[in-house]
């Protein structure tokens, strides 16, 4: 189970689109040169509703056990017809940080760590959907 309902606002309102060890197809066409055709990620992946990426699609979050452990987010590469994509953790180990970083590999354009949650909560402000 992660820690997401121990967060404050919004971040408890993490929905998981992929749970924590599975498998996610990105289901590319056959013809696609984007470098990673799928992940499988070491905690729990989803979407904080009310927060809108570069994508179009609500703002990406891995979660993990430990309140108190490690935040930031990662800028990946999302292909020449879509912009780059920031994605945000929070409550990861530093093993589990590395094993995602290893998982976005050909696609990792920036890695930044973020101290305390009130700066996690100030660096995603600017993605919130306003009405």
């Amino acid at each position: 189970m992660n820690i997401a309902s121990q967060l404050p606002e919004p971040l408890n309102s993490f929905v998981v689109d992929v749970p924590a060890n599975q498998y996610y197809d990105f289901e590319l066409e056959a013809n696609s040169t984007y470098p990673l055709k799928g992940v499988t990620y070491p905690v729990d992946y989803g979407n904080i509703p009310g927060y809108i990426a570069e994508d179009g699609h609500e703002l990406d979050f891995f979660v993990g056990q430990l309140p108190d452990d490690e935040m930031g987010y990662v800028v990946v590469d999302r292909g020449e017809h879509t912009p780059d994509e920031h994605k945000f953790y929070v409550g990861l180990t530093p093993q589990e940080v590395r094993a995602v970083l290893e998982q976005l590999k050909p696609v990792l354009l920036k890695h930044e760590k973020i101290v305390g949650i009130d700066a996690l909560l100030s660096a995603i402000e600017k993605f919130k959907n306003m009405p």
